[in-house]
């Protein structure tokens, strides 16, 4: 089923909750370009009481709320929309956790998932790109094609499967979940019946992979992260199977859809910014400040959902517990309290931290490989083949939570 078709059409009636965003999560202008709304809300102020309790769009009432151990995920709305159907029933995404159980698997993880496991991955990356870039140069030469398609979430998957240890036979399935997952975070009242039948699809699939490569690793050991997991020990402490599963199937659900998500807005960023593109390409010194600038102008990940666990107050809004915060972190990326000239794309700008991943403990365990693919893509993209935008407004997949391109309509060219 294509991403057009599931953003289409009404959301069923049941589905509905009182209004809880500030805006209209079907407005085709906004699934185009959410920054004029995004604008018009941080002039108005930095909280906005909704029905449920409050959106926030500034970046020190955002930055603040991912910080407060007051607020996490509870069984509000964000966490009932993302649980993981496992053998033992569904359960909570590593992602959706709040302390203790979050404090101890992110732990776990960590020891798993290290800096160095991921900067290991760089050369892995590049060849990946450049054979992909080299097979569309011979299939199309300076012809049309579609980027999104041959580039950028191939490339993401391969790349993380890599990382993973997934098995080659399994790559066209893993593209389509990473296309097709895109709108699985989003809120469930936000959905068709046909994309609610999608995102659940995607997650059954990906369990059934989850649940192979466990078994097979466990009986044939490799240097891989799925092993690393189940080796994974500290002070005595393992992870059991529900955990390992959960957090296998947690990796493969954001690392295919979100690093696939920031090269492609990435990429047309910098395409439609000829003179930051010049920058990138010169300065590759600088790639992971620059990515963090392209996150922070036009990222993947545009809301946060949390509960209020415990009475709080946001932006001089009392909560309550069980109220519902909405974190628009796109806003707060352009909010000009926190950045000068927020809406300019500027690869040399020295600021504050982006949220475009969030903050804190639930920083998104996918940003370290999302980032690295970004890095490394758009170099071998834009600097070693060279590519022109022919649509200067691509579609989008629909999402309000993981916004991506559907299609990149691009011709190569000789030199970047």
């Amino acid at each position: 089923m294509s991403e057009a078709v599931l953003s289409a059409g009404t959301p069923a009636a049941e589905n509905r909750p009182p209004k809880v965003l500030p805006y209209d999560p079907m407005d085709p202008e906004f699934l185009a370009n959410p920054y004029p709304m995004y604008a018009r809300l941080l002039e108005q102020g930095a909280v906005h009481p909704t029905d449920a309790g409050v959106a926030v769009v500034s970046y020190k009432e955002v930055n603040r709320v991912l910080r407060d151990p007051r607020f996490g995920h509870g069984d509000g709305l964000g966490a009932q929309d993302a649980k993981i159907p496992t053998p033992a029933g569904e359960r909570d995404a590593l992602m959706f956790m709040d302390p203790p159980d979050h404090t101890r698997l992110r732990a776990l993880v960590n020891r798993a998932f290290t800096p160095k496991v991921v900067q290991r991955m760089r050369p892995v990356i590049e060849a990946i790109a450049v054979k992909l870039l080299t097979t569309a140069r011979e299939k199309h030469g300076d012809g049309r094609w579609d980027l999104a398609a041959e580039f950028t979430r191939p490339l993401a998957v391969r790349s993380v499967n890599s990382l993973v240890g997934v098995p080659d036979e399994y790559t066209d399935r893993c593209i389509g979940y990473g296309r097709d997952g895109g709108r699985g975070l989003d809120p469930g009242f936000t959905l068709t019946p046909d994309a609610v039948a999608q995102r659940n699809a995607v997650r059954d699939g990906v369990m059934e992979i989850t649940l192979e490569m466990i078994a097979d690793r466990r009986a044939n050991p490799r240097d891989d992260l799925v092993t690393d997991l189940i080796r994974v020990e500290d002070a005595g402490d393992r992870l059991n199977e529900i955990e390992i599963i959960t957090t296998v199937a947690n990796v493969f659900l954001a690392g295919w859809a979100a690093p696939q998500a920031l090269l492609g807005l990435s990429a047309v960023a910098l395409m439609q910014h000829p003179d930051q593109r010049a920058y990138y390409v010169a300065h590759p010194e600088h790639g992971d400040r620059s990515v963090e600038e392209l996150l922070r102008f036009d990222g993947t990940v545009h809301l946060l959902e949390r509960m209020v666990l415990e009475p709080a107050e946001v932006g001089g809004v009392a909560l309550e517990p069980g109220d519902e915060i909405y974190m628009l972190n796109a806003a707060a990326n352009r909010d000009p309290e926190a950045f000068e000239n927020p809406h300019t794309l500027d690869l040399a700008r020295v600021g504050p931290r982006n949220v475009g991943f969030g903050f804190g403990i639930h920083y998104c365990v996918a940003a370290p490989i999302a980032k690295m693919i970004s890095e490394v893509g758009l170099h071998v993209l834009l600097g070693r083949f060279g590519s022109e935008l022919l649509d200067p407004n691509p579609p989008t997949n629909g999402a309000i939570t993981q916004r991506s391109y559907r299609e990149i309509p691009v011709a190569l060219t000789s030199a970047g």
